[in-house]
């Protein structure tokens, strides 16, 4: 069957300043992100805080804190073989996980989350800003870890990492709106 027109092209248009090899997870990068964003405009202060009907759910501002912490995690611990700078830090005032879980983040509201996402990413994407090919593929070994990890294996895992937690983002959206009524 033939299409009529094309609404839109699909294509990857790698950004510049990144060496040719890493431009397209870059751009990979971006697009996952301006989906999360998308997911979670204009969400209320209620729908960012449900957990669910039995309480026991990832809110959707837990998840996005979540989602700029391990991104900051994996490029600062693993990646870079540091701790998070001072401005970092700043930004993270919770911890990773609360008794086997994402810590619950409330009553934050999504201007908030949405400024961390952002100076978060702009910091990621500085770090690969100019990073040569051989450094993309570099094992590095963090410390007290049971694995060695290349920043293209730690790029790819965010990528997934994004991509999961908006499918999670986008159920609870549609579930919270059952729930409110909306």
């Amino acid at each position: 069957m033939r299409r009529a027109f094309v609404s839109r092209e699909l294509q990857v248009i790698a950004p510049s300043g990144y060496d040719p090899a890493i431009a397209p997870w870059i751009w990979a990068m971006e697009e996952a992100r301006r989906r999360t964003l998308a997911l979670v405009s204009g969400l209320d202060q209620r729908t960012l805080d449900w957990q669910g009907p039995d309480g026991l759910e990832n809110a959707i501002g837990s998840l996005l804190y979540h989602i700029a912490l391990v991104e900051m995690s994996w490029l600062f611990l693993d990646v870079q073989l540091q701790e998070f700078p001072a401005e970092v830090k700043a930004d993270f005032p919770y911890e990773m996980a609360t008794g086997g879980r994402v810590t619950p983040v409330r009553n934050v509201p999504l201007a908030v989350h949405l400024n961390r996402l952002s100076r978060s990413r702009e910091v990621f994407l500085n770090a690969f800003r100019g990073m040569p090919v051989e450094e993309w593929h570099r094992l590095r070994t963090p410390d007290a870890t049971p694995y060695s990890v290349t920043p293209a294996w730690a790029m790819f895992h965010l990528l997934e990492h994004e991509a999961g937690h908006a499918a999670q983002i986008s159920a609870l959206k549609t579930r919270a709106a059952r729930h409110f009524g909306d």
